[in-house]
Formats: C-alpha cells, structure tokens, sequence
C-alpha cells in the first residue's frame, strides 16, 4: 500500500504565523472565475397537511433566500476571503438574472462581467424546505451550448482579462458556458502567458492539454474516472494508489480529491498522497463547500504556498463552512478564526456523555474508530508518532487519558508532573487526535465499552497476550493493534534525565 503522508492540519500548521501572513496577502490577488452561473434559492416554510389535489404536502413559505451558486458561489468566496473577484460567464435578460447580479453585487463581485443574452435562460434551482428539510428542488435555465455571438462576446472578455488576473478557475459543470472555442482561446492565452490555472468539472480529461496547476474533482468524479465502485468509507484508502493515473489523466500538476466527511487527498507527481482531515458535522442543507474549498486551494497556491499548506488552508476554509445551512461561502476573518482556534478546539475534549453522542454520529457516517489510553504526562516524539500512526489506522482518533488520581495510583505519589487540564490542552493540539475524553478507572474498560472502537491500539512495550483489555476488546467486535515501541522515548527517562541534571 502507498505511503500516505497525514497533514496535520490544524494542529502544528495552526501555531505558524505564515499561514496568517499568507491570508493577508490574498488582498493583493485578482482571480478570474470563468463558468456556469446559477441562482439558488431556497424557500423556507412548514407542512401540517396534504394538498386536495394529490398526496403532496402543503409549505406555508416563510422566508425566502437567494444566494450565489455554482460558479458564482466560486467567485463570491474568493471575494469573501479576501481576493479580488471578476466572474465571466452568461445569464439571460430575465428576473433570476437580475436578482443574481443583485446578490454577487452584495458579496464585493462586480457584475460587469456577466455577458446577457436575450436567448438565453437564466439557471435557478429552488429548493422547498418544510421545518429544515428539502421536499423539492425546482431546476430551470439553459442549458445547451451558448450561441455564436454570445460566445465570441465571452472569448473577447477572456482575452481582454487574462493578461490582468493572477489566477483562473475553471467551474464547469457542463452547462453550456466551457465551448471548445472558449476553452481553445483559454488554453493558448494559458501556453502563452501561464497564470495558477485551477480546474473544477465533471469532464476533466477535456482540460489535459492545458495542463492545469490543479484540478478538483471530487469522489464521484473520480470513481467514474477511474471506473471504480463507490465505497461509503475509506474512501482515501480505495483510490490511493491511483494518483499516477489520475495525474496523466487530467494533465494537472497537482490533483487534489475532495472526500467529503473523509477530507481530501492531494496527489502530485513523484510524492507520496497527502491526507487532509476534518471533522464530521451535521448533516443538513449546506451546498457549495466544494467551491470555498477550490477558492482557498486557488488563493494559496497564487501566494506561492506549498502544495500542502494550500491544502490545509482549503480545508480549513472548509471546515468553517460544512456546519452552515443552505450555499455558503468562507471569510477571512472565519479562516484565521478555524486557523487560530484549530478548528473549534473546545468540540474536542469530551465527558463521557458527550462521547456517546459524538459515537452514534460516526457510527452513522460509517467511520472507522481508533482508541486509546494512557496517562501522557509528558508528551514527547514516541507520542506524537504513536498517535500519528494510530490515527493512519482510520477515520477517528479518540485518546483516553488517566485523570490525576488514576495516574498517581498507577505511577507512584510523584506523577502525574502536569496535571489533567494540561494534559488535555497538549494533546487537543495535535490534529491527529480528533478528540480526548478522561477517565479516573485504573483501565478503560467503561470507555472501551462506549466507544466499541473498530481498532484498539496500544504501544510496543504491550503485547496482545499481556494486554488486559484484549479480551473486552474483541468481545466487542474490534481488534487489537499493538504499534512499534520507539526507542529512547519515554516520560519516564525524560523524568530522570531532568532531575539528574537538577
């Protein structure tokens, strides 16, 4: 299996005051976005009954929201986290054109470069919710190719603009706009006078030639590449040994997977894949984090970030949008927020009530759960690559740690040297662990019997046989993994070490 190498997003990555540094510089970045348009709108109501005329229910519509979507969403998150955004594309003469003017105008994108055209439609796609959950998504708009003239309209645009920006996506989704002529005038401006040239569609071997900076599809895309099965997990696992594949097959110099509630991997020729990770969030109606995703990849990598700092950054964006409703779009100020705090810290450390809860959901979303215990009273370099290591054995890293009173009775009157609270706080900073939760018994058999992890992991210092929650374990459907020892890394010879030298 391919070495993957995790990204420690959020964690070490989050302390570096380059990362902060590289968001202001976005200010100075113009990005052309070039695509499909849409207006998404969404209707909230209730339902307390069905219609006269068929078994439909009756939405008492309340409130009404249009929003930016598609390509549009694109261009309002780059303006949202700090760029400069000029969007091309083409909308009809219509009320949904109009009202989509009105909102990119509202989130500091210019309209002077929607192109409209008479024969064409508008796309809008309103989606009906009763009490929170969609009934009925109406879609409507052209979708056939643009015509000659509107499409020699929008290729004098191009010309006019490309020279100007320091980037350009490409948010295709096959609705007319991506011509063969606009995409030839796109790939010969581009071999000309190359820009960071980021690509987001459902036929990415159409953009080979012009060989992208970065691509993005997302895992059904890719799986239809790749004439793969879908998966409901491990999804990372499934497709990573395709990045060679992946990378000749879209011409990008780097190919970046969105996962979903797995995160993403990065692929980039001659390097091993890169992990990024979040945390799962409740399911609900958000639409478009793809698009905050690809914006933040796109700003970074135009500031000259490494591919797998714009990585984080792009997930990281990501984060602060999947626990919203409806299609959103990430700010400046919300990044340097996940950035600073590592992604809503105070989530991760946990009682053991709230682990139930936090259980059940990744039960649902098909996670694999890793687990594991000890005391950490000093967290050194053995720790940080057993968790790192332990957490490479799944989705979900859940740490737990001897109270005081427990470690006392375990290593003498003179331990714990930190106490509980700062342990805790060390070990929520690494990004590996997703969430720590302390427990008082001498063994963590009651959180064992919580958390019923797929896979228990213990250090090289234990055995199988030795260990005495194998059989409780194993009882509960999960297996035992015990990891390599890492020698010279203990707390107890740093303990020793420091009072010989004192």
């Amino acid at each position: 299996m391919i070495a993957v190498v995790i990204v420690l997003l959020l964690g070490l990555l989050t302390m570096s005051t380059d990362l902060l540094h590289l968001i202001d510089d976005w200010q100075s970045l113009t990005v052309l976005v070039i695509g499909d348009a849409m207006l998404d709108s969404y209707l909230n109501g209730h339902a307390d009954r069905l219609c006269r005329e068929a078994p439909a229910p009756v939405v008492t519509v309340q409130q009404r929201q249009d929003v930016p979507g598609g390509a549009a969403n694109t261009a309002a998150n780059i303006a949202s986290l700090g760029g400069r955004a000029w969007f091309l594309t083409a909308i009809g003469m219509d009320a949904a054109g109009d009202l989509l003017r009105q909102v990119l105008e509202q989130r500091g994108v210019s309209s002077a470069h929607l192109l409209s055209s008479p024969e064409r439609s508008t796309l809008a796609k309103q989606r009906i919710l009763a009490s929170s959950q969609i009934v009925v998504r109406l879609d409507q708009g052209s979708v056939e190719p643009i015509g000659a003239d509107l499409e020699q309209r929008l290729i004098d645009r191009l010309v006019e603009l490309f020279p100007q920006c320091q980037a350009v996506i490409v948010s295709d989704y096959g609705y007319g706009i991506l011509t063969p002529r606009v995409m030839q005038t796109l790939a010969d401006l581009q071999a000309r006078d190359p820009r960071i040239l980021v690509v987001d569609s459902k036929r990415l071997p159409r953009y080979q030639s012009m060989l992208p900076t970065a691509v993005k599809p997302n895992y059904e895309e890719v799986i239809q590449l790749l004439g793969l099965s879908r998966q409901s997990n491990r999804r990372a696992e499934q497709i990573e040994s395709y990045g060679d594949q992946l990378l000749e097959m879209t011409g990008a110099a780097i190919v970046t997977v969105t996962l979903d509630a797995e995160g993403a991997i990065v692929f980039e020729p001659g390097q091993p894949p890169l992990r990024t990770h979040v945390r799962p969030a409740p399911q609900n109606q958000t639409s478009g984090a793809g698009d905050t995703f690809i914006s933040a990849l796109t700003l970074a990598l135009a500031s000259g970030a490494s591919t797998a700092m714009a990585a984080s950054l792009a997930t990281a964006a990501t984060v602060s949008v999947v626990n919203q409703s409806a299609t959103v779009t990430c700010n400046a100020t919300e990044l340097r927020q996940v950035l600073i705090e590592g992604g809503h810290r105070s989530k991760l450390v946990l009682d053991q009530s709230d682990l139930a809860t936090y259980i059940q959901q990744y039960r649902l979303a098909n996670r694999t759960i890793v687990f594991t215990n000890g005391c950490f009273d000093i967290l050194h370099p053995g720790h940080v690559t057993y968790l790192t290591q332990a957490k490479a054995l799944g989705d979900v890293l859940i740490v737990g740690v001897n109270t005081d009173e427990s470690v006392r009775q375990l290593k003498g009157a003179d331990r714990p040297v930190n106490p509980l609270s700062d342990r805790l706080t060390v070990l929520s900073a690494l990004h590996c662990v997703d969430h720590v939760v302390p427990f008082a018994e001498l063994t963590p058999h009651h959180l064992l019997r919580i958390v019923r992890p797929d896979i228990y992991v213990k250090g090289g210092d234990y055995t199988r046989a030795t260990l005495p929650e194998t059989e409780l374990v194993e009882e509960l459907g999960g297996v035992v993994t015990i990891l390599p020892y890492v020698d010279n890394r203990s707390t107890t010879r740093l303990i020793r070490r420091i009072r010989a030298l004192h």
